[in-house]
């Protein structure tokens, strides 16, 4: 979310608007279309995926096809990313500046990969 934040501020996004993404609550800064945007991004990243008839027929009542396959494209590449960084102890470049949530323990997340020792 680091660079996204970053990237987006410098879009033009506010920070507001940020900060609101980032609690996912229901906020005025959200239009509805936003709002289900990040609801799937939470779907689709849950493990099992959880994106039910109910709710993709919402999906597909504020969106296009073309732009629901993007989504799910942005969603799992980045899905992909913090599946292979996390694991690897890839940290945050720290591109923004507003405090993002870190690790239970931040001294799992390190800015290297130290090599384990042979057996």
């Amino acid at each position: 979310m680091d660079i996204h934040a970053a990237v987006g501020g410098r879009a033009g996004l506010s920070r507001s608007k940020i900060e609101a993404a980032l609690e996912l609550g229901e906020s005025a800064e959200l239009t509805e279309r936003e709002r289900v945007a990040l609801e799937y991004a939470d779907r689709v990243s849950a493990t099992p995926v959880d994106v039910p008839d109910e709710f993709f027929a919402r999906l597909r009542d504020l969106f296009s096809e073309r732009e629901i396959v993007e989504l799910t494209a942005h969603i799992a590449h980045e899905n992909y990313n913090a599946k292979s960084n996390r694991p690897l102890r890839v940290a945050s470049n720290d591109f923004c500046e507003i405090p993002l949530p870190r690790a239970a323990d931040a001294r799992e997340v390190t800015p290297s990969v130290t090599p384990r020792p042979a057996p």
